[in-house]
Formats: C-alpha cells, structure tokens, sequence
C-alpha cells in the first residue's frame, strides 16, 4: 500500500470512528425521525472531540492520542445516553418513503457534486496560502511540538500565522494526526469533503424536518454541492469551508431555538456557537449578530429570546476566555478599528472598498444574484427563513465594511479575500432562500412534527403550529 493510501485509509478509519461517536452524541442533540440531521450534528460532535482531545492533552501533560480522546468521548456519549431525546409523538414526518424521479435526478446531481469536490481536495496536498502560512503551520507545530509552544503567538517574526486567529481549525488538525499516528496533509485533505458532506446532510434534513418536500430539500442540497466558490481546491485546508458549515448548524439552532421545536434546540444552539466562535473570527461576530436578533426577538415573544441570547452569549464567552488565557490578548493586526473614530477618514475608505467590490464581481455573479432575487421574490414570507437571510446580511455586511478598516488598503483586502470569505455564506442563504419557498412547493397537506413545550416537558402541536404563533409576532411582520 502506497504512502497516500495508507494516510487516506489511517485518516478515514480515525473520522469514521470520531463520527461515529458523534452520531451517539446526537442522539441528545436532534430528536429521532431526522437521521440526515442527527448524522451530521454527529460529524460536528465528533470532530469537536477530536480537537478537544488535543487541547485536554495539552493542558494536563497526557501524551496525545486515544486516551485523552477516549476520556472525553465515553462521558459524552454517556450523558448523551442518559439525556436523549424522545421521539416525537405525532409526528407523521418519515425520511424512508420512496423517491420519486424528479428526487432521483437530484440526488445523482448532489453525488456528482460531492464527487467533483473530492476530485478537487484529494488529487494533491493541501497548498493553500492560508492552510500553509496560517491554520496547518499551527496544526503542524501542535502536533511535533506536542503541545502549544509560545512562539506561535509571541513571537513578530511569526505574526504572519495570525496569531489571533481562533484555534479550533489546528487543534481539529492535530487531533487527526494524533489519532492517525502521523502527519499527512495530503490525506488529511479528506477532512474537508467530509464536511461538504456534513452542511448537505444538514440542509437536507432540517428543511425536510421544517416541512419542506424532498425535492425542495434535495435541490438546495444539490445546488450547494456545485457552488464552486466554496467548494473547490484553493479553499481545502482554510477555514471557510468549516466555517460554512458551523455557520448553517448556528442558523438552523438558532431559528429551532426561536421557534421551540424541540427540547434539543438549546443543546443545539450552543454547540453551535462554541463551534462558530472556535473556528474564525468571523463565526464569533455570527454569533453576535444572532445574539442581537434574539435580543430584538425577546421584545416579540417574552423569555424565548433571552434564554437563546444566553445560549450564545456563554458558551462564546467561555472560548474567548480559553484563547486569552493560552495566548494572551492579541489585537487583529490587519485592521485600524481607530479608524471608527475618524469618520472623515473612514468614509472615503468605505466607498473605495465598495467600489473596488463592484469591480471584482463578474458578469456570472451579477447572474447569480439575479436568480436569487427572483427565488427570493417567489416565495412566501417564512419566520425562519427570514431568521437565516437577516444572520446571512450580517456577515455580507460585516465582509464588505471590514475591508474599509484594512491597514494594507480596502482594494487589497476586497481582491484577495472578499470573495472568497463571503462564500462562507452560501449555506445560510441557501436554507433561507429555500424555507421562503417551502409554501410554494408544498403538495397535500403539510407534514407536521411534534413541538416541545420545554417550560412543562410534554410534546405539544404540530410543526406548522410554531409557524403560526412565529407569524403573530412584530419581528415576521417586520420581515
């Protein structure tokens, strides 16, 4: 067996067994019925423990590997046990009935998309600027150092790695590499379809689970498998495509959480944001944004909002306060936020930045934005997918503005990274845009899905009860 083999085949074994520990974890996460949903909350578990592993290492001088990952995941998937979640009682909602071939069509168009994406990951070694300068050199020096050495976030001839990055992305790196026995970036690389694959899965499965039809759900999946800014080799090792994903499971918690569907929508919710607030910078400000919203939310629905505000707040606040302590308080070196303070300095950056994003954009994207105009105006007012597109707002926005505080130049940042980094987004979108088109595409009558009522533990009402309790409220007229 060759050495690319070998590394592939060590690194598949390794997240097979991190996913399928994650899969029992989800078991308290998403209630049964949605087992696409459950399968990739399963992934977003697994390869959480498998960075956590790294870091328990690190922090108590085990040596790393199977022990400290063993001793986070037998009590997680024990908890998991003692905590999981009921089925639900009237639910009619069943993943196995027949597809039609409209679906069939679509899921061999999502296969093709997976497929190509591979393509891309696995034919070379991941040589991306950011993987080699930033996320795999911190990987890299965790895993033959053995631990975080203070070089990476002191020393200025190492300030290119962006020390004040979060570590989430190296620590999941050098987990793997733990586990595997070895470092092999190129085998590594699998990783990245893999989560691919974790964002379908869960696009599929919560639209599935919020009543949209198989198609409906099958053809946001498949649309998103080819959506090549995202997908495709330059962005394998980087954080964008992990990043996507976390920002989908912070979006689909988020509105679950708002809406009540079920009593693991809280579990959900923060998970999701330890993992946006581990991974970039960025998913720390999605999490922000949602907290904003929810605090917008409390005015409209008494006490939901706030308890959703402290399912993100903490659980943020405890990863930031964990990267203080192993790595001190470092500024973001690529920006002047003293800039803010100048608003005759600030404005004339703003709208070179938003010059210079016009310039970059293509006639095949002014093409897709006019498509999803015309999705978006085919649809129907949808709480949820309102949630989504807003969170989605959030960060273009933050993207566009950010480059206007760049120390190099706005026109740099916008024409080496804006592209790119909105990318990340994509899901969000996705899941909105298709949620706005659930009534559209409906046929017969709606499937419900029991909610829980998680002030009195008992199951109550059907799915499309929470939708219309969510239209009562000033934040959906609003939209």
């Amino acid at each position: 067996m060759n050495g690319l083999a070998a590394g592939l085949t060590s690194t598949a074994a390794v997240c097979a067994g991190a996913i399928a520990i994650g899969w029992a974890v989800a078991g308290a996460l998403v209630p049964r019925g949605s087992r696409t949903e459950r399968l990739a909350w399963g992934f977003a578990a697994g390869f959480a423990i498998v960075a956590a592993s790294a870091s328990l290492a690190f922090s108590v001088g085990l040596e790393p590997g199977w022990l400290p990952f063993l001793l986070l995941a037998f009590p997680a998937v024990a908890v998991a046990r003692l905590v999981k979640l009921r089925p639900p009682r009237q639910s009619t909602f069943d993943e196995r009935k027949p597809s039609r071939r409209p679906s069939v069509v679509l899921l061999l168009l999502l296969a093709a998309g997976v497929a190509i994406y591979a393509l891309r990951a696995l034919t070379e070694p991941m040589w991306a600027n950011d993987y080699v300068a930033i996320w795999g050199l911190k990987g890299k020096t965790f895993f033959f150092e053995r631990g975080m050495p203070e070089r990476l976030f002191q020393w200025s001839a190492l300030s290119f790695s962006h020390p004040e990055y979060p570590l989430g992305l190296p620590l999941l790196y050098a987990g793997l590499a733990f586990l595997a026995g070895r470092w092999d970036d190129h085998a590594m690389a699998l990783v990245f379809p893999l989560l691919q694959v974790a964002t379908l899965l869960l696009l599929f499965g919560w639209l599935r689970r919020r009543g949209a039809s198989r198609p409906l759900a099958l053809g946001a999946a498949a649309l998103l498998a080819h959506f090549e800014p995202l997908y495709r080799g330059f962005t394998t090792g980087m954080a964008e495509v992990p990043l996507s994903f976390a920002f989908l499971l912070l979006g689909t918690a988020f509105c679950d959480r708002l809406d009540r569907t079920d009593r693991g929508a809280s579990r959900r919710l923060a998970l999701a944001a330890v993992l946006c607030a581990s991974t970039k910078n960025e998913g720390l400000f999605l999490v922000a944004a949602a907290l904003v919203l929810a605090a917008l939310f409390a005015f409209a629905r008494r006490g939901v909002g706030a308890r959703a505000a402290a399912l993100l707040a903490l659980p943020a606040a405890v990863i930031v306060a964990a990267h203080r302590v192993v790595r001190g308080s470092l500024p973001l070196r690529d920006f002047d936020f003293t800039l803010l303070t100048r608003p005759a300095e600030l404005v004339p950056r703003v709208a070179e930045a938003l010059s210079a994003a016009v310039a970059e954009t293509g006639p095949r994207t002014w093409i897709a934005a006019a498509a999803l105009a015309v999705l978006l105006d085919a649809g129907k007012r949808s709480p949820a997918g309102t949630r989504l597109l807003v969170l989605a707002a959030c960060g273009f926005a933050a993207y566009l503005f950010l480059p206007a505080l760049a120390v190099a130049a706005p026109r740099w940042l916008v024409q080496t990274a804006l592209a790119r980094t909105v990318s990340a987004l994509a899901p969000l979108v996705a899941a909105g845009v298709a949620m706005r088109l659930v009534p559209v595409f409906a046929s017969g009558s709606p499937r419900p899905s029991a909610v829980s009522d998680e002030s009195t533990g008992s199951e109550r009402g059907p799915a499309a009860s929470v939708a219309s309790r969510a239209r009562r409220t000033p934040w959906t007229r609003a939209s």
